[in-house]
């Protein structure tokens, strides 16, 4: 029987084999734009109640060490990708300067606690991440729908290969792994902010 580990990869590899292959026929870019959003919302959700509430999948999950999550963040350096992209025009303003700047922070806050010694300031220091972090995806993936709806067409770079991944799967993923560090806090794996840890 294969061990949960396994299976976890196993699932990553096949969602990005998915993944990939949609941005390679554009998937997004077919879709109407109202349903793009709703596409995307429901991967994110999907993946955040799996991570919750499916026995082998939290059993993988619960053996990763909170350091090994935040590695996972330092992919938002794809910002600077971004930012790029805009700088050549060939993605909106509104939706590069904020998901791009925004991700970069995360990813730059992601390293810095990879590096910050165990201790309350590193839990405090944590949740702060973990609140900031979240509340970036959910603009980021605000902004771009409202920029897709309102300007059809101006995020066909996010449609297609490499960038599709970042839609597809990257958020859902990372959203999810947020979900994870307020869950081991809520088990009292950190101690409260302010406070002791439970028993």
């Amino acid at each position: 029987m294969k061990t949960p580990i396994l299976r976890l990869l196993i699932l990553l590899v096949v969602w990005a084999i998915v993944a990939v292959v949609a941005g390679g026929f554009q998937l997004i870019a077919h879709l109407p734009a109202p349903a793009v959003p709703l596409l995307l919302a429901s991967l994110s959700v999907g993946a955040s109640m799996a991570a919750a509430r499916v026995g082998w999948l939290k059993e993988a999950i619960k053996g990763m060490g909170v350091r090994k999550i935040l590695a996972a963040h330092l992919i938002r350096f794809v910002g600077f990708y971004f930012l790029w992209l805009y700088s050549q025009g060939r993605m909106p303003a509104e939706f590069a300067q904020s998901a791009g700047w925004g991700d970069v922070a995360a990813a730059t806050g992601a390293l810095g606690l990879l590096f910050w010694p165990e201790g309350a300031g590193f839990r405090r220091a944590l949740f702060v991440w973990n609140i900031v972090g979240l509340l970036d995806l959910f603009l980021a993936l605000g902004t771009g729908a409202w920029v897709n709806v309102a300007r059809p067409g101006s995020m066909i770079e996010i449609a297609g290969l490499p960038l599709a991944l970042v839609p597809l799967m990257l958020v859902p993923v990372l959203i999810a792994s947020h979900g994870e560090i307020f869950r081991r806090f809520a088990r009292g794996e950190f101690p409260r902010v302010g406070g002791a840890a439970r028993a």
